[in-house]
Formats: C-alpha cells, sequence, structure tokens
C-alpha cells in the first residue's frame, strides 16, 4: 500500500551553519531556530530536492549520532503511515499545510488533529531511548516542504499497520 520513502542526502552551496541549528533545535531554542531556519529558507535550492510524486521524500542534511535533520519534500495527499519518533521531534513548515492526526500511546485511537500553515511548527519531547513517542500521520493537504529534526535518525521509529 505504501511507497518506500526516497531519501537523498542534501547539499548546501553557503555557509549557512546547520550545526548551529541542530544545537539550537537540541536545546529546545525555538525562537532562534525559527530565524536561523528563515535564513536558510532563503538559500535553498529547490530545484535540487529530490520530489516524487504521490509520495514525500527525505532530502538528509545531517545523519549522526546526535540528531538528525532532514527538509522533507511533499506532494499534494502524500501520507505517512502511523508512526513513533526518538524523544526530542520538531517539525517547522516552511510552504505549504500539513495536517498532522495524533493517537493515544495505548489504544492507537486517534484523538485529536491539527492543520500546520505556512511558518507553523510542531515540538514534542518524549522518553528518552524510546522510538514511540508521539505516534501520529502527517498527510499533505498542498504540495508542501517540512524541515525535521530528531533526537535519532526517525527511521528507526515504530509503525503501526492497522
Amino acid at each position: 500500500m505504501f511507497k518506500e520513502i526516497q531519501s537523498t542526502q542534501y547539499t548546501h552551496s553557503t555557509d549557512f551553519s546547520f550545526e548551529a541549528l541542530c544545537t539550537l533545535l537540541k536545546e529546545e531554542k525555538y525562537a532562534l531556530a525559527i530565524k536561523q531556519i528563515n535564513t536558510l529558507m532563503l538559500e535553498i535550492n529547490w530545484e535540487t530536492l529530490l520530489f516524487d510524486p504521490h509520495n514525500y521524500t527525505r532530502n538528509i542534511i545531517i545523519n549522526n549520532e546526535h540528531y538528525w535533520l532532514s527538509l522533507l519534500n511533499w506532494d499534494k495527499s502524500a501520507i505517512t503511515r502511523v508512526h513513533g519518533h526518538p524523544d526530542q521531534a520538531f517539525m517547522y513548515v516552511i510552504k505549504g499545510q500539513l495536517l498532522c492526526k495524533n493517537f493515544d500511546n495505548n489504544s492507537l485511537l486517534a484523538t485529536n488533529h491539527r492543520l500546520f500553515n505556512k511558518g507553523e511548527y510542531q515540538h514534542n519531547k518524549g522518553i528518552k531511548g524510546r522510538m514511540d513517542n508521539y505516534i501520529h500521520q502527517i498527510s499533505a493537504k498542498e504540495k508542501s516542504l517540512s524541515l525535521h529534526f530528531y533526537s535519532d535518525n526517525p527511521s528507526k521509529g515504530v509503525i503501526f499497520d492497522f
């Protein structure tokens, strides 16, 4: 049912400090991080980002033992599986609209949903060492781009198939 998610290593041609951005996010200094992200948005060469019609793609910026940072390029109606994340998760919508449906960790029943528009973000802090924090599903209401930061590689997160 779900297509395999394509990933590519993002390359950037200016001196923008992704490490500094990750440090701000890791330290939960979100207001300062948003300023850095707004600078990044002016420098992104949109044509170089991997794009997969009817799906979303991961353009990975940093993947190391300390954190994971990526630009996700979404086609309209692209949807993730219901999944969890490591203890720290941050998502910022650069363009478009993403709908996030949240699930109860015990019953896996949908609890609520929120529509994120350009410039909006969400951060979550869960239990360190677990990959089933913040169980949710994201779908693109229109072609979108978002920045994601995690305290570990999100592909290790628990997937919930119904």
